[in-house]
């Protein structure tokens, strides 16, 4: 069993990789019945039997011969290697199908593969439980992190039926040329949701409280941030409508981290929004746009002036 939970669910984050997936569910059929006693029959040399179908219908599995003793039970002797099952119809008349349960190996392969990922990057894959943060697929984890794992399961799965497509689909993940989504992310050419990077130095700007009315916004911020991380926070106290050619009434003020938590001094106060570049934290000033602005907006402008090292190769021509 996997020590750890998949990344991706076992049904619309499967079909979205390959929509025919649950035609892949590893059934294979049994034959050549005959009558063992009454309406019990049994099939040697049947291999082993986890789940029973018959007919596309799941029977019962039960925990000796002596329990087959109603239409669609059945046993697997393992020591004989015969499948006994009761119906009320001869089942070579009917389709007869073993497997494991399909939900069972979909959520085993799932969890497989999200070890592999896991191991492969050797680096933390953190939950991102601030639903302000988890994009807009609103998972939590990251969406590139769902699609890699969804991708590997998907190509385990149908491996055992058609190889080209599952080394088709793995392909695109990881491979020897090392330009699948996986590669790249080892690399360092994309960066999970906790990992600094040049964007977090240029700053994350998020809608926190945004009032229906309101069509106001940070468009732009310039300047690099003298702090190794913080969640600014900006708070519209003085709602108005920011437009050409008329005076600013809108005032706004700043709140930082301090030893304490986030959000826990006022840097600016009182301050004026007026469409240029305005005051914001740490040596970064803030662009807002023409529109409408409410009484107690909130933003949330993530910075980071480290960037964290994600492993990525990097050439340097040296002369002598």
């Amino acid at each position: 069993m996997s020590r750890y939970e998949a990344f991706c669910n076992t049904n619309t984050d499967l079909s979205m990789i390959l929509p025919e997936i649950d035609s892949f569910d590893r059934k294979r059929l049994l034959q050549n019945f005959v009558q063992h006693s009454g309406s019990v029959y049994v099939a040697h040399d049947s291999g082993y039997v986890s789940q029973l179908y018959i007919d596309g219908l799941e029977g019962t599995s039960v925990s000796s011969l002596s329990d087959v003793n109603s239409n669609n039970k059945y046993f697997f002797d393992s020591s004989a290697d015969a499948l006994y099952l009761q119906s009320s119809t001869d089942p070579n008349d009917l389709v007869v199908e073993a497997s494991e349960d399909w939900e069972t190996i979909k959520s085993t392969v799932t969890k497989e593969k999200a070890d592999y990922i896991r191991a492969y990057l050797n680096r933390p894959i953190y939950k991102i439980k601030n639903s302000n943060l988890q994009g807009a697929n609103a998972r939590e984890y990251d969406y590139i992190i769902i699609y890699c794992n969804a991708a590997l399961a998907v190509a385990e799965l149908v491996r055992t039926i058609d190889i080209q497509k599952a080394d088709d689909i793995e392909f695109r993940i990881v491979n020897e040329q090392k330009s699948g989504l996986l590669d790249r992310i080892k690399r360092g050419e994309f960066q999970l949701f906790n990992e600094s990077s040049e964007r977090l130095q240029n700053g994350v700007i998020q809608n926190i409280v945004y009032n229906s009315n309101s069509t106001g916004t940070i468009m732009d911020l310039k300047g690099f941030p003298n702090t190794t991380w913080d969640d600014v926070r900006l708070v519209i106290t003085t709602g108005g409508t920011l437009s050409p050619g008329t005076a600013s009434t809108i005032k706004y003020k700043v709140f930082v981290k301090d030893d304490s938590g986030l959000k826990r001094n006022v840097t600016v106060e009182n301050e004026t929004l007026t469409g240029g570049y305005d005051s914001l934290a740490y040596g970064v000033f803030f662009r807002g746009s023409e529109g409408v602005y409410t009484t107690n907006d909130e933003f949330s402008i993530i910075l980071s002036g480290l960037a964290e090292d994600t492993a990525s190769v990097k050439s340097r021509q040296v002369f002598r």
